[in-house]
């Protein structure tokens, strides 16, 4: 059984002609491996729905349709946002108690879109509002989710890739992920975005993450302490798609741009458990290959991008909301450094996006080519290191950030910044910092 669910301003009938190829037999479709398919079909462009109404009313859906629920019974298709909607959902189940078996995740937004704030906008509301069932709505709370930097994108990653009962990336969940990288042609080409589908942008998609812990509230002058995790990745694969835009790689309408898409649509989800481990390893040689041969392209699109999200917090676990990172190469005093550092600034750190909803959140995006190129010595270092408001020498209260030795940096030579900052995927750092409170706050007087 398959279960196919489109993306924000979509809907169900745009997917009919994906299923019914896919009924077709093989090569063509998978017809021995799918007896009944069911298209999902949800509202997105109300202002007043949210995830939570839309995971609600899928698990209704679901049951008002008859579909198993028991484990691993059912296979998936999800496009865009659908990707949060079924995650999102996934997360209410138990290990051993999982419906969905084989998951193809198409141009999934599983860390945002970098269009999703421009939704709510008066032009988002004046090409989409017209599409909803309440005129000039965009679906306000939905967008919110899909901005980049979102609270709810990273607490979503939270549960589902970093927790120890994670339904996805521990195997028995069958998770791949596809999107493409050319972007749109014609008068859509204006919404094209470094690194991007035309939508959603290839680092995003990509459910392989990892998070770091960079805690900047020890003694003044010493080092961060850092803690590093990567997600279990033994149940996810995840490929890009050369010359495929955020609609053509469904296959849906006049069908994918490249031959190579339908058959790993097909592979995805034909794939056994016991040759997933091989078909994860063939997925990332298809990627390796695909990003050597864009990296020598011209212009910026398509060079190979981490989205890299900060989260500020102090030692009293409150949210840090006005704060500058800086990156800065060696000590930064010759004009040497001074120069790789502008490079860093202006041409590596590609985009920042504050996110609307908590400033504490913000999407860097990191042209990982460009970083590589900087490090022309074998003792070049990139320094990392923020500045934060209130600044305590000006107040009763707040940080020590803007002196050099007032906190530490992390430094990082060729190889760990090759490692800490990687190609197609998401990194999400929560920065900790001290919070100091002026001696004349609170005291005691005498009698």
């Amino acid at each position: 059984m398959l279960v196919i669910l489109h993306g924000w301003s979509d809907s169900y009938s745009s997917f009919r002609g994906l299923a019914k190829r896919l009924a077709n037999p093989p090569p063509d479709g998978i017809a021995a491996d799918v007896a009944d398919i069911h298209l999902g079909d949800y509202i997105s462009l109300d202002d007043q729905v949210t995830f939570a109404d839309l995971v609600a009313a899928l698990d209704r859906a679901w049951d008002d349709r008859g579909l198993p629920r028991s484990p691993r019974s059912v296979d998936a298709i999800v496009h865009s946002t659908g990707g949060l909607v079924i995650r999102d959902w996934l997360r209410r189940f138990g290990a051993s108690e999982r419906p969905v078996h084989r998951l193809l995740m198409l141009a999934p937004a599983n860390f945002g879109s970098p269009l999703a704030h421009t939704g709510r906008s008066v032009i988002g509301r004046a090409v989409k509002g017209w599409k909803g069932t309440r005129l000039f709505e965009t679906g306000a709370q939905i967008l919110k989710g899909l901005e980049l930097a979102s609270s709810y994108s990273w607490e979503l990653a939270e549960q589902d890739l970093f927790n120890p009962d994670s339904p996805l990336g521990d195997g028995s969940l069958l998770c791949t992920v596809l999107v493409g990288n050319a972007g749109y042609s014609g008068i859509a080409a204006v919404a094209n975005k470094p690194g991007s589908d035309g939508t959603v942008r290839v680092s995003t998609a990509n459910l392989q993450a990892a998070r770091m812990l960079v805690d900047f509230s020890q003694a003044a002058g010493t080092a961060p302490q850092i803690d590093y995790q990567e997600a279990p990745a033994q149940g996810l694969a995840f490929a890009v798609v050369d010359g495929e835009d955020h609609g053509s790689i469904t296959a849906k309408g006049r069908g994918t741009r490249e031959s190579i898409t339908w058959s790993l649509i097909c592979g995805a989800l034909m794939v056994p458990d016991s040759g997933f481990a091989a078909w994860r390893a063939r997925l990332e040689q298809h990627t390796a290959s695909v990003t050597a041969a864009a990296s020598k392209r011209p212009g910026d699109h398509f060079n190979a991008y981490q989205n890299t999200v900060v989260r500020v917090l102090d030692n009293q676990g409150a949210a840090v909301t006005d704060y500058v990172i800086e990156f800065y190469f060696n000590n930064d005093r010759t004009r040497r450094d001074r120069r790789l550092t502008k490079q860093v600034q202006e041409q590596v750190v590609s985009s920042v996006h504050v996110y609307s909803q908590a400033k504490q959140y913000r999407s860097l995006l990191i042209n990982c080519d460009r970083l590589y190129a900087l490090y022309e010595r074998p003792d070049d270092r990139l320094y990392m290191s923020i500045t934060a408001c209130p600044e305590l020498a000006s107040n009763k209260v707040g940080y020590r950030t803007y002196g050099d030795d007032d906190i530490g940096a992390l430094m990082l030579d060729a190889n760990q910044a090759r490692d800490l900052f990687r190609p197609h995927r998401s990194l999400l750092i929560t920065l900790c910092l001290k919070r100091y409170q002026q001696d004349d706050v609170f005291r005691f007087k005498d009698v």
